[in-house]
């Protein structure tokens, strides 16, 4: 049973989860070769586009001789007009620089809208729906949960369905995900965690009591809930057994197990970036910047890495006892470390508002 409980801002189906996701190579595999019929041929390439928009993903051929179109992916929570409107636009763009029209696959993670859904017609490929795409892409792909659910009377589950099934289901836990045993939604949820130790760094006492709390709170409302739908007392003892081996397992993790620096495996994802040589010669020339902060994850924007830079910097601050946060101190050293070029610290202050206040609207 996992121990592990997301943060909200990192659920399955938001912006910067799945974009980390989907650049594992084994991840991607799975989506060429359901799309494409093709493994190891594409690579993650520039989802920015020369008319100033961008995408979520973009996945391109390693090689123009392999004739492979690019996919376009989009994880969407509304997906509506509005919003196809905009898909097109990024498949017009891709043809102009792949000279192919590309396969699109969004990803609804919420609302499919009558205005689109009335348009659309079941797909040989599962999970999918087909949105007409003459003239604009090779093919138009719709998942929604709905759709995804239709396909898990099997398991295992086909890697494509479990990973979308992971991506719309938007479940904090393995333990609450509908096929917690499933060997693609386990290694999702293990590329999950170290993504989020890869945020964070190391935890400190309270960080661990609240993981501790947050996850005998889920196992508590799961059995409340068997009790309140009259489950039988096998099924009830079971549940509480599991709760009893997920506190033994904890008890021995910190028991046994130094608390020093989290150790992730290179081979789990090449999307889980390390601390690059400047960033770390940046920590230990200054003693107030944790050695934890990471501004290198190859899965987020340059302006995304500013904001990851920026959390930590006031994360830091906050562990050492500092009440304020010092933006002068943190603008200086952003600056020095190429992350962002605003004007002031007034200037990064209120992009930084901005992106948190987005942040909580997409978890919502």
């Amino acid at each position: 049973m996992s121990l592990f409980v997301l943060p909200k801002w990192l659920r399955p189906g938001t912006d910067l989860m799945s974009k980390a996701i989907i650049h594992d190579s084994k991840i991607m595999n799975i989506i060429t070769t359901t799309l494409s019929n093709t493994q190891n041929d594409y690579l993650v390439g520039n989802p920015e586009w020369n008319n100033g928009t961008r995408s979520d993903v973009v996945l391109e051929a390693k090689s123009s001789v392999l004739n492979l179109p690019p996919i376009i992916i989009e994880i969407q929570h509304t997906v509506n007009r509005l919003f196809m409107k905009r898909v097109i636009n990024y498949s017009l763009e891709a043809f102009n620089r792949h000279k192919l029209d590309p396969i699109v696959l969004i990803i609804c993670t919420d609302t499919l809208s009558d205005s689109v859904a009335k348009d659309v017609k079941t797909s040989d490929i599962p999970a999918c729906y087909d949105f007409p795409s003459t003239g604009w892409a090779c093919n138009c792909l719709i998942v929604c949960k709905r759709r995804v659910l239709e396909y898990t009377d099997t398991m295992p589950l086909n890697p494509f369905i479990a990973l979308t099934l992971f991506l719309t289901s938007r479940e904090l836990t393995k333990n609450c995900s509908l096929y917690p045993d499933d060997p693609t939604i386990q290694y999702m949820y293990t590329l999950a965690s170290h993504l989020h130790q890869n945020r964070l760094g190391d935890q400190n006492i309270t960080d661990i009591l609240a993981q501790v709390l947050d996850t005998q709170d889920h196992e508590h409302t799961k059995i409340l809930e068997l009790i309140d739908q009259n489950s039988s007392p096998k099924t009830v003892a079971k549940a509480i057994k599991n709760l009893q081996s997920q506190n033994y397992a904890m008890k021995r993790k910190y028991t046994d197990v130094n608390l020093g620096p989290s150790s992730i495996p290179t081979s789990i994802s090449t999307a889980i970036a390390t601390a690059t040589t400047t960033a770390a010669a940046a920590a230990v020339a200054d003693p107030t910047i944790s050695e934890n902060i990471d501004v290198t994850l190859e899965s987020v924007t340059p302006y995304e890495r500013g904001m990851i830079f920026v959390e930590n910097f006031k994360h830091t601050r906050m562990q050492k006892g500092f009440k304020r946060m010092d933006w002068s101190a943190c603008y200086s050293k952003g600056i020095e470390l190429n992350l962002f070029k605003y004007k002031s610290a007034d200037v990064l202050r209120n992009q930084f508002n901005k992106y948190i206040n987005n942040n909580k609207k997409n978890c919502q």
